[in-house]
């Protein structure tokens, strides 16, 4: 379960915020990055490589969430919505760019929840030295649907309503993108 999820107040809270940042709340607003900006920017970061672009894109999308949050009709939750706008902005920069500019270790940025030992931060190292790469290789509808589903627990009705298309279509990306990990992954092992 992401982490924010556990953040007091959950889904009511984020109501609660809407209303205040539709009344201009620089306060609210500031509530509102500092609920979500973990998931914004880990989502950014996994779909980019970059921590630069992953900060970029974070603040890229607080900015255009406050400028369009008169228009927000409600028909999706604010968290949803903020991962959205951030997936959107992520495909858009690694679409354009299509630049291999991958960070040692870009993808391990986001610290465990608790500690581990030695032993098993090596595995768990090694084990993102071999994943970060394959993911990142993934088609980009591919690789955004995995990372909803599987960062952001997200489900495939709400996947396939934040990309536009159906729920078939989400389950379908998401098959292929696990089996294009198997693969990159099998290659890799042998």
């Amino acid at each position: 379960m992401p982490e924010e999820a556990h953040i007091e107040g959950g889904p009511d809270k984020d109501s609660e915020l809407l209303g205040r940042l539709k009344r201009h709340d620089e306060d609210a607003f500031d509530e509102l990055v500092l609920r979500h900006r973990r998931e914004v920017y880990r989502l950014a970061l996994r779909m980019t490589g970059s921590a630069a672009e992953a900060d970029d894109i974070a603040q890229e999308t607080f900015f255009r969430a406050w400028q369009a949050i008169e228009g927000f009709r409600g028909e999706a939750s604010l968290r949803t919505w903020l991962l959205r706008i951030a997936a959107n902005l992520s495909l858009n920069v690694v679409t354009s760019a299509r630049v291999a500019r991958r960070e040692p270790g870009g993808l391990s940025g986001v610290e465990p929840a608790v500690a581990p030992q030695a032993e098993t931060r090596l595995l768990e190292q090694e084990r993102q030295e071999r994943l970060a790469p394959a993911i990142l290789a993934l088609p980009d509808r591919q690789r955004l649907t995995l990372l909803l589903r599987v960062d952001q627990g997200l489900m495939f009705k709400e996947i396939a309503q934040m990309m536009g298309c159906t729920v078939g279509t989400a389950k379908a990306n998401f098959f292929h993108a696990v089996a294009g990990l198997k693969r990159a992954l099998g290659k890799v092992s042998r």
